[in-house]
């Protein structure tokens, strides 16, 4: 049954308790000055039925309880409990001393109702609030990610395949009697030590394990009809099987099941002096003079970041209603398609470019060649360091660039080969179809106005260092869905706590006394 929300009248406890237990510069109290919750009522509505079922628990006092949780590191049970005896969690959540609280299911039960989108229209309703009282300008946008840890340990493949096969095999019980041969081949492999004996033995078993795994999936295939969790069986065991194909593959993304238990997870992409960690990124837009968030998305971790840019722009236009002037990221964003989506936007690129290949090896570059175009901006001549020419590049579909190719006699016994080619024959440039955008942003990262932008991005960091300190490093729940769902709500808890700072910063600035400056005469 729906939640008809009803107008509070003040108690003893609001006049007194409230009042008095709750010091003017608690941050719970600023929060409930400065943020309005209430419009929550209306977002979930549809989700109640108007007189079916019994009544519903204040959808309000929920989201509430899901900032404290955030915001104190806490538990479903951990913040009903706290609740029942804190005064300023009561007075945030607008609860009278005898008003009852929640079970802690009703928690999980509201943040599965609501879902994702949901969340995604609750971060807006905020950020809206932001943007109606002027703090937000939209004009530059900042973007970066952040890894988060997955709430898994992760098996070795032959565990993973071993758990994947045994409840493969539990959701057949009863479906067809004809697997005794595949379960007693299951505890064979399982008793099978001859692991132990070095590495061929350990390729053998596997290849075992492999073969059980193809069986398990003929018999799911077979069925006439699959219950959801065969369905999720058949899933486990065709992604196990294909983390197996894909093992000696190069020059493909991989995207191998790491784990039974949250399917979603991917190693982090590696960064330097980093070990890897199998989970998800989280990725923020925010906007550059009020700090607050303007989109959010998660992926998982084997994304590429440069993939998420453009979906971040549109994101951020979407909510906050206008095109950002610029758009400042890291060099993780950079890519010839990025920089001309940008351009075909309107929109400043501010994307860091990554340094010259090999120039800090101390060898020349493509950006230590002089290129020129023609109107169509085709590249028509190449001018090495050493004053040799190169003209007539060849068009490489595959690669979407142009490539020139020096004569061998040409680079024969300059004074610069070692530092420009090691190859027999002469040095060949390559022009990608994006050259000239990013040569461009590579001119005007090192003007004055690049760096001061540059200088902004690391700003953005401090969401992060936020986010982590407040428990946000590893995830909370299994599965992407959940976790993109669990994204909005650090965007709505790091907005929440932004908008009130900004919101008491006016204020001040509006009380403060002026000085008194006579008029020119």
């Amino acid at each position: 049954m729906k939640h008809t929300p009803q107008p509070r009248t003040r108690s003893l406890y609001d006049d007194v308790i409230g009042q008095s237990y709750v010091p003017d510069n608690h941050p719970l109290r600023k929060i409930r000055a400065a943020v309005d919750f209430s419009f929550v009522h209306d977002l979930v509505a549809d989700l109640y039925h108007d007189s079916t079922g019994r009544p519903a628990y204040n959808p309000e006092v929920l989201l509430r309880l899901i900032f404290l949780q955030l915001q104190y590191k806490l538990s479903d049970r951990g913040v009903i409990q706290r609740a029942q005896t804190d005064h300023a969690f009561r007075f945030f959540l607008g609860l009278d001393w005898n008003d009852e609280l929640p079970h802690p299911t009703s928690l999980t039960k509201f943040r599965e109702r609501l879902g994702e989108e949901r969340f995604k229209a609750i971060f807006t309703g905020f950020l809206h609030q932001a943007i109606e009282r002027g703090l937000v300008s939209g004009k530059r946008l900042l973007i970066d990610s952040y890894s988060l840890r997955a709430d898994i340990s992760v098996p070795g493949f032959r565990n993973l395949l071993d758990r994947v096969v045994a409840r493969a095999l539990n959701s057949l019980e009863g479906a067809t009697p004809e697997l005794d041969y595949l379960r007693a081949e299951h505890q064979g492999l399982r008793q099978d030590r001859s692991y132990q004996l070095g590495a061929a033995f350990r390729k053998l078993l596997l290849e075992e394990w492999l073969s059980l795994a193809e069986l398990v999936v003929e018999a799911l295939e077979e069925l006439p009809s699959r219950t959801e969790a065969q369905e999720e069986c058949l899933e486990l065991l065709n992604a196990a099987l294909q983390r197996s194909a894909n093992q000696a593959k190069r020059n493909i993304k991989k995207d191998d099941l790491l784990s039974d238990v949250d399917p979603d997870a991917r190693w982090n992409r590696k960064k330097r002096g980093k070990k890897s960690e199998p989970g998800y990124g989280e990725q923020l837009g925010v906007d550059a003079e009020s700090g607050m968030v303007t989109e959010v998305a998660v992926t998982p971790g084997n994304s590429d970041d440069s993939e998420m840019l453009q979906a971040m722009v549109a994101g951020h236009i979407e909510r906050v209603g206008l095109k950002p002037d610029e758009v400042v990221a890291d060099s993780k964003y950079q890519s010839g398609e990025n920089r001309a989506h940008l351009v075909e936007q309107d929109i400043t690129d501010q994307i860091a470019c990554p340094p010259p290949k090999g120039s800090k090896q101390g060898r020349f570059s493509a950006t230590d060649f002089l290129v020129e175009f023609n109107d169509r901006g085709e590249p028509t001549l190449a001018l090495c360091p050493a004053g040799e020419l190169a003209e007539q590049p060849k068009w490489k579909p595959h690669t979407h660039a142009w490539v020139f190719q020096f004569r061998k006699a040409q680079c024969e016994g300059c004074a610069l080969r070692e530092r420009c080619s090691k190859q027999r024959r002469g040095r060949q440039l390559s022009v990608d179809r994006h050259y000239q955008l990013s040569e461009q942003a590579r001119a005007r990262q090192q003007s004055p106005e690049g760096q001061a932008a540059q200088l902004t991005r690391l700003s953005i960091e401090r969401h992060f260092a936020y986010q982590q300190r407040q428990g946000g490093k590893r995830t909370r729940y299994r599965g992407l869905s959940k976790n993109r769902a669990l994204g909005w709500m650090w965007g709505i808890y790091l907005n929440v706590t932004r908008m009130t700072k900004l919101v008491e910063e006016s204020l001040a600035e509006s009380l403060s006394p002026k000085l008194y400056r006579p008029a020119p005469v």
